[in-house]
């Protein structure tokens, strides 16, 4: 009893019109699939031409009209927020009446108004009698009792007509339609008889004669809808919808951990600066407003992100649930011709849907904070300037591992790689050429250059730059146009190459050099196996190694020692957002993940990625890291965090 009351309930909100909340009259069907009344439609539509409407923010949500939808104006559908273009102006006011009638729908009132109450004839109605209706003529959706029931058959053009017994409609002997019109997909006036698989779409007997003439899986819509609801199509596609919900409600539950985690660490943060801030009375009173404004900041800009995500992916799971409830209903409800035409335009609308969730991240990072303490906090009566150690705690490795995504063998010999916008740049040395490649390590493009080059780096505007040791010179690679020109030369062999605050950094492996863009050489210092450099955030720092240490040199003036590591032979260096260093071994065969300062927090033997002679190392902001060897092997990982 229960589940029949809950199959009536479910079936009465089905029913009704998201926008009066009263049951469809005349339901019209917007493309992406969601069901209104016609009159609530032109009302929503007609709301834009107030004046009130059009001051109204909600107005201006709801109708469209910019240069991003094509210059075509349009409106929002009320459920799902999908752009819907209507046309030019002239053509508004036809555009209503030209959406398709949902059938499905109008089949499922009259059924359930039949199934709750005795259906008195439609003809005796008309003519001021009362009779009690036995039969439904499906073409002129009438009741009929069992008298106009026999006039009815005495026409000749009515007695083809599709009659149902009105007491296996209330007693649901069969699932039949009481609209025994389906609309051709391409024409609405027309009736669908005929349903091409090659296509997937069902049509009128016009177009299988003119659009899918050439078609060889051609049936009729009767056979093709034959035993529909328990053919592997549907309870697959049930099966998909349900995983794609569970999916999306996966999503948004972690957007929404992810804005609990960044209150709470906001939370932290101030109770761990409040207490400094006390320590150090006046003198630090003036610095906790200013710091909670700056993590305030932080926190609503990234609030604002998991907000906007949340909401595309709560309009992905209204879309999703909407067509998972169409399906239900015509699984239960609907006859095997509505069935198979819901299932194919579900279909249709759960791949644009799909193409939409995976346009959006399918993870999210947790958004918490991390506190350091700057070195000048350690002793409060130091003057204290500014908090500068605010980072998000998007990819710090302390304490986490590497998973290993993908490796390949993308060269012949020595390679270097770096991240560049959306992809990855290899740089192969003997195979005089830059690779572009995605983050599956499948190569998209390649640029030919004209001799061996040994490292690449990115200025902070995207440009390109490639060494060429044996020239002597630096190069601009357009990966655009696919073409090399010359940037300057340089006075010795330049091997390693970086840039680094409007300023080329250049190693031959015994001098470490730098260069304005003009080529003007400014500094240059002595140095001993230096092949590869990299910058230290934020600052005006060259980091690099010099045999098996690690070196921090500010403004190449004077060199400060971070790491050693004896018979390592370090060669690729970077750093991540937090600030630590991460340096391999191409001896040892290992990856160094240091501190800021230089203290060994973990390492990686590549031995079990099967990798040897590792020569570069380049991290991006999204948990990746690139490691090239000297034999051409090129391997991506991500950073899983385990703190």
């Amino acid at each position: 009893m229960a589940n029949a009351l809950e199959r009536e309930d479910y079936l009465s909100d089905f029913l009704k019109c998201p926008i009066c909340l009263e049951t469809f009259k005349k339901p019209k069907c917007l493309p992406c699939l969601h069901t209104f009344c016609e009159a609530c439609l032109q009302i929503y539509i007609d709301s834009d031409n107030s004046s009130e409407a059009t001051n109204s923010e909600e107005s201006k949500s709801k109708v469209v009209a910019s240069s991003d939808q094509s210059h075509e104006s349009g409106i929002q559908c009320p459920t799902c927020r999908t752009f819907i273009q209507i046309g030019e102006e002239v053509a508004r006011c036809t555009w209503l009446q030209s959406l398709p009638d949902n059938f499905f729908i109008n089949s499922l009132i009259d059924k359930q108004l039949i199934q709750t109450e005795s259906k008195s004839c439609d003809p005796c109605a008309s003519n001021g009698k009362e009779e009690l209706a036995q039969k439904w003529c499906r073409n002129c959706s009438e009741a009929l009792c069992q008298e106009c029931h026999n006039d009815h058959q005495k026409f000749k053009a009515l007695r083809n007509h599709s009659l149902l017994d009105l007491n296996s409609v209330k007693t649901q002997e069969k699932a039949a339609s009481l609209c025994g019109f389906i609309p051709c997909a391409d024409h609405s006036s027309s009736p669908a008889q005929v349903f091409c698989r090659n296509h997937h779409v069902v049509c009128c007997t016009l177009c299988a004669t003119v659009r899918h003439r050439t078609c060889s899986e051609i049936s009729t819509l009767e056979e093709a809808s034959k035993d529909v609801k328990n053919d592997k199509t549907t309870l697959d596609l049930q099966k998909q919808l349900n995983d794609l919900i569970d999916s999306l409600h996966k999503r948004i539950s972690q957007r929404k951990d992810c804005l609990v985690n960044l209150k709470l660490s906001k939370e932290t943060i101030e109770n761990k600066t409040t207490g400094l801030i006390n320590d150090a009375i006046k003198h630090l009173e003036t610095l906790k407003t200013s710091f909670k404004n700056d993590t305030e900041k932080k926190v609503t800009a990234l609030s604002k992100n998991f907000d906007s995500e949340i909401c595309k992916l709560t309009c992905l799971l209204s879309r999703v649930m909407h067509q998972k409830h169409i399906l239900g209903v015509s699984v239960s409800q609907g006859s095997n011709e509505e069935c198979l035409v819901e299932r194919e335009n579900i279909l249709r609308i759960k791949d644009e849907i799909r193409v939409e969730s995976d346009a959006i991240s399918p993870n999210s990072q947790f958004g918490t904070f991390c506190f350091t303490i700057d070195h000048s906090l350690q002793n409060l009566t130091s003057k204290i300037t500014d908090f500068e150690n605010i980072s998000l705690s998007k990819r710090c490795m302390k304490n986490g591992r590497l998973k290993l995504l993908k490796s390949v063998k993308l060269s012949t010999g020595l390679c270097c790689a770096v991240f560049h916008q959306n992809d990855i740049l290899v740089n192969c040395d003997e195979d005089k050429q830059v690779l572009v490649v995605d983050f599956s390590l499948n190569v998209k493009s390649s640029v030919k250059l004209n001799a061996n080059s040994r490292d690449i780096t990115v200025d902070d505007t995207g440009r390109v730059f490639v060494s060429y040791p044996e020239e002597r010179e630096v190069v601009e690679v357009d990966m655009r146009t696919k073409s090399v020109n010359k940037l300057f030369s340089t006075s010795d062999e330049c091997y390693g190459l970086l840039w680094m605050k409007q300023n080329f950094f250049v190693t031959n492996g015994c001098k470490v050099a730098t260069y304005n863009e003009n080529g003007i050489k400014q500094k240059e210092i002595q140095t001993k196996n230096t092949w590869l450099m990299h910058c230290k955030l934020n600052e005006e720092t060259l980091l690099y190694p010099k045999d098996d240490t690690v070196i921090e040199n500010f403004q190449l003036i004077n060199e400060k020692i971070l790491f050693t590591q004896p018979c390592a032979d370090l060669r690729g260096i970077d750093t991540d957002n937090e600030g630590n260093i991460y340096t391999v071994g191409m001896v040892s065969n290992k990856l160094y993940q240091l501190s800021p300062d230089g203290s060994l927090l973990q390492d990686f033997n590549f031995g079990e990625f099967d990798m040897k002679s590792l020569w570069s190392v380049s991290l991006n902001d999204e948990n990746k890291i690139v490691i090239t060897t000297c034999n051409g092997d090129v391997a991506l990982f991500e950073i899983v965090c385990t703190c």
